[in-house]
């Protein structure tokens, strides 16, 4: 066994006693004087390793075990309840914070029929079609209903968009300038209002079944007989 070898194997295991590897300990002064160095101090690695275990020290070493695991325990309940708790915080301002922006966003029926007059009257206010009554019934099939007799002087009927959904959009003769009349289907989440207006114009609501009624004319104009007339001569089939 070369010197190297001997090396090796003796920080390996200081403790072999094979025949080779004794012969390669013994065959110079440096090599004895090495192997004797590492008995002298795995001797004393092992004295120190040599401790006895106080007495109790295991069942001490589980009961210690046993609080650390309650404390973590306790900690995971505690940070499940607290996300819990805000949890339900959360939802609860998400919920309130969303009926107020409901209630503050959601329009009523009149104010959308002011902005649709105002967006359309450049087109509506030159309009001058003059359709006949088949012609405006034929728009409101869509809607389940019909007039009996014309509802005025009629200058144009269509359909519009009204607040995301189809409705009945007419426009008839009144003594103060155009009367624009919508019906408009219900569940469109709208606030339900009777009357409205602003500095220029004015409108009626009229509730019908499964739908509504609103007309919009100039503020000098009278529109509660209007309104009377066109409820009278509406029919609804649906």
């Amino acid at each position: 066994m070369d010197e190297l070898e001997f090396r090796r194997q003796l920080l390996a295991n200081p403790r072999e006693r094979e025949s080779e590897f004794m012969a390669a300990a013994n065959e110079n002064s440096s090599n004895r004087k090495l192997f004797d160095e590492m008995q002298s101090f795995e001797s004393k690695l092992e004295s120190a390793l040599k401790v006895d275990v106080p007495e109790g020290m295991a069942e001490r070493l589980i009961l210690r075990q046993s609080f650390d695991t309650g404390r973590s325990q306790y900690k995971r309940k505690a940070r499940l309840h607290l996300a819990l708790a805000a949890s339900v915080a959360f939802a609860l301002g998400l919920s309130f914070n969303s009926g107020l922006l409901s209630k503050f966003q959601q329009p009523d029926i009149g104010s959308v029929a002011l902005a649709h007059v105002y967006e359309e009257m450049p087109y509506t206010s030159q309009a001058n079609e003059h359709p006949n009554l088949a012609m405006v019934n034929a728009k409101l099939a869509r809607y389940g209903a019909s007039f009996d007799s014309m509802p005025g002087q009629v200058k144009y009927v269509n359909h519009c968009s009204y607040h995301g959904g189809p409705a009945l959009h007419m426009v008839i003769d009144g003594k103060m300038g155009d009367i624009n009349v919508f019906v408009v289907p219900d569940g469109r989440g709208l606030k339900p209002s009777q009357s409205f207006g602003d500095k220029r114009m004015h409108g009626l609501v009229q509730t019908l079944q499964n739908a509504s009624m609103v007309i919009v004319g100039d503020r000098m104009e009278t529109l509660e007989p209007t309104l009377q007339s066109l409820s009278k001569n509406f029919v609804q089939s649906i």
